[in-house]
């Protein structure tokens, strides 16, 4: 036995210039070398196997695509082994700078993913979205500017047992 912890495996979608060191860093092209892998997230399925990493970073990234938060959501979900978790920072519907980027197609509030948390009310009445379920780990706050949310999403993965 290592006394060793595992190491994680880290997806970082829409790196920019925000590398994350020791991740497999993403974007939509490869402008400059640390970008492991470029893909665009519309097409699916993204190119990572299933249960593939324990943590997913998109900071501000989501919000660019033509595919819906659900349809996104569950492609995390697919990609994350049982307790990885999603880190998201999403632009605030209210907030002006949010409608500055013509390439903004999405904009949500501080209760958009509670339709993706069964224990919350919105959770409850609107489970039908999507079986695949999340968790909060930290809720939905604002940034300092409050421009934007910030909230990290623990995955739900049913057990073979909860399936039958």
């Amino acid at each position: 036995m290592s006394d060793t912890p595992p190491v994680r495996a880290i997806l970082n979608l829409g790196a920019g210039n925000k590398i994350i060191q020791g991740a497999t860093n993403h974007d939509l092209h490869k402008h400059r070398p640390e970008i492991d892998v470029a893909h665009d997230l519309n097409i699916l399925p993204w190119p990572w196997a299933d249960l593939s990493f324990d943590q997913i970073v998109a900071s501000a990234v989501f919000e660019h695509l033509d595919n819906n938060l659900v349809i996104t959501l569950n492609e995390c979900h697919r990609l994350l082994r049982p307790g990885g978790v999603v880190w998201l920072k999403l632009p605030l519907w209210s907030a002006e700078r949010a409608h500055d980027d013509p390439t903004h197609r999405w904009f949500f509030t501080i209760r958009s993913l509670d339709q993706f948390c069964p224990k919350t009310r919105r959770g409850k009445q609107y489970g039908f979205y999507t079986p695949l379920k999340w968790r909060y780990v930290k809720g939905p706050r604002f940034n300092k500017a409050h421009t934007s949310l910030v909230v990290t999403l623990g995955v739900i993965k049913a057990t073979l047992e909860a399936v039958k």
